[in-house]
């Protein structure tokens, strides 16, 4: 008795692919000739493997669906104890950094000693999950210097007001750029904010165009996590466009998306199945404000303003990609040389702000242009600022700010200090919007802003008492009279002045 169509089909495909499991998860994928790697119900296996039987059995054999099924089944049943780590175009194993050009093409390998090129499945310590819809990307220019990474500022527009910022901006942009080909740490959710017509889009599409390439450039901002989560699967850089505000449930969904950590669903709302999603992934987000005003998601964030485009000095955006097109293989080049450098690299900095891993390998990384020290301020200097901004945009803060400046300190329960705040700005019937509608309200608010009033040098502690939570606030190294020195943003010749209140309001600045 012959064989039956399934099992020639099953001698065919296992003559030309190799059978592995994802590490992490069990999914069997296979290897096919040509530095392609499918699952096994992917529907590209499908067609692939569709044509192979037919082209090789001899009788034009034509598998039907639930054949097909069978031959899956078959391969998940006979796949060796082979794993490998799966990973969305940048990948990597302790040593070495792993970056996908695409379906079909070579990986680029990076490690201390440099960067070449593999082109063999059995090379590859690691694999990686493609889209239908990732774009290539070209093979970096052998030829590229370090240096050769600020050609972005070609794309981008940072023409500020002063030079100083551009710069700055430059180097923010740089890192963080630098820090999206870790595969090993943390990514702070970038903030490109500025007004109508500053080109926040287009720079955010340019710079996933630089490492992550896809059809679809960018996704709008979406109360559903899940739709997070599908872009997150298919694509290393994820774009958000034009963020105006958002919830403190989707700003825990971003923080756990720079650090890594699990999110628990279940598979089926009609089971007790579960799947665990763990996404690390690097994110863009536009905003004409600044809708970052959760002080876990600030630790997790860096910020750069655009400004407005000269309608003289505007350009086509096809003219803008067709000059991307030209300088991206340099560019590549440059951050590969970058993260060779970060990876030989040894020594630690002085100091490690939140998101450490991210800095440390950017700082690592940047020595070898002599910017790693000056890096790292502009990275405090740009969280600081959130902070700040974050504080003032809250009336609660803003208030507590200035009662604490000119009180000195405060004892007492959350509804004493309500009160007292009340009492203070002058908020008898009407309260303005965004103010706590309770004690427990405050109080929630105070523990979420703790780190960055302490920022303001304001200590927030509170201990339990039979009579309920005593809230103690006061002043640390707060020169009462007009300013104190703020770490976080930049040292001494930068420093926060709260100002006197005039018809009710609080006024800020910085100099």
């Amino acid at each position: 008795m012959g064989k039956t169509r399934v099992e020639k089909a099953l001698d065919i495909l296992q003559q030309e692919i190799v059978l592995w499991r994802a590490e992490g998860t069990g999914e069997v994928f296979a290897d096919l000739p040509g530095m392609r790697f499918y699952p096994v119900g992917d529907p590209r296996f499908y067609q692939w493997g569709l044509r192979l039987v037919w082209e090789r059995s001899g009788d034009g054999t034509v598998l039907r669906r639930d054949e097909w099924q069978t031959v899956v089944d078959n391969l998940r049943a006979r796949v060796s104890d082979t794993t490998f780590p799966v990973f969305v175009r940048v990948g990597g194993v302790p040593g070495a950094v792993f970056w996908d050009l695409g379906e079909g093409l070579p990986v680029v390998r990076i490690t201390g000693n440099g960067w070449d090129l593999v082109d063999r499945p059995e090379e590859l310590p690691v694999r990686f999950r493609r889209s239908a819809y990732m774009h290539p990307l070209p093979v970096p220019d052998a030829d590229a210097k370090p240096e050769d990474v600020f050609l972005i500022r070609e794309l981008l527009n940072l023409s500020g007001e002063e030079e100083g910022k551009v710069r700055e901006s430059l180097l923010l942009l740089v890192g963080w750029l630098l820090g999206t080909l870790n595969p090993f740490g943390s990514y702070p959710v970038l903030l490109l904010k500025g007004e109508k017509g500053a080109g926040k889009t287009t720079a955010a599409r340019i710079l996933k165009g630089l490492v992550d390439p896809h059809q679809v450039l960018s996704m709008a901002p979406s109360r559903d996590m899940k739709d997070l989560m599908v872009a997150a699967y298919w694509s290393h850089l994820v774009v958000m466009d034009n963020v105006s505000v958002f919830s403190q449930e989707f700003a825990d969904a971003l923080c756990r998306m720079a650090t890594g950590e699990a999110l628990y669903l279940r598979k089926l709302y009609t089971d007790y199945s579960e799947e665990v999603v763990v996404y690390r992934r690097p994110l863009v987000i536009t905003s004409v404000v600044d809708p970052m005003t959760q002080p876990d998601l600030i630790d997790r964030a860096l910020s750069v303003e655009l400004y407005r485009v000269p309608d003289t000095d505007r350009k086509p955006e096809e003219d803008l990609y067709a000059r991307l097109t030209e300088l991206r293989p340099r560019i590549m080049g440059a951050l590969a040389h970058l993260v060779s450098h970060a990876l030989k690299e040894t020594t630690e900095p002085q100091f490690l702000p939140r998101m450490a891993d991210f800095a440390r390998f950017v700082w690592r990384g940047l020595k070898a242009l002599n910017l790693g020290d000056a890096f790292l301020s502009a990275y405090e200097k740009s969280r600081g600022m959130m902070e700040l901004t974050a504080v003032f945009d809250d009336v609660a803060m803003l208030v507590l700010v200035a009662y604490i400046q000119e009180k000195g300190s405060f004892s007492g329960t959350a509804q004493e200090l309500l009160t007292e705040l009340e009492g203070f700005a002058g908020y008898t019937r009407q309260k303005p919007r965004g103010w706590p509608g309770s004690p427990v309200a405050l109080g929630h608010r105070l523990a979420r802003f703790r780190a960055l009033l302490a920022a303001l040098g304001i200590t927030v502690n509170y201990h339990r008492t039979r009579d309920g939570n005593i809230w103690t606030l006061g002043l640390e190294g707060f020169d009462r009279t007009d300013s104190h020195s703020n770490p976080q943003a930049g040292g001494d010749d930068e420093a926060v002045i709260l100002l006197p209140r005039e018809k009710g309001q609080l006024r800020a600045g910085l100099v």
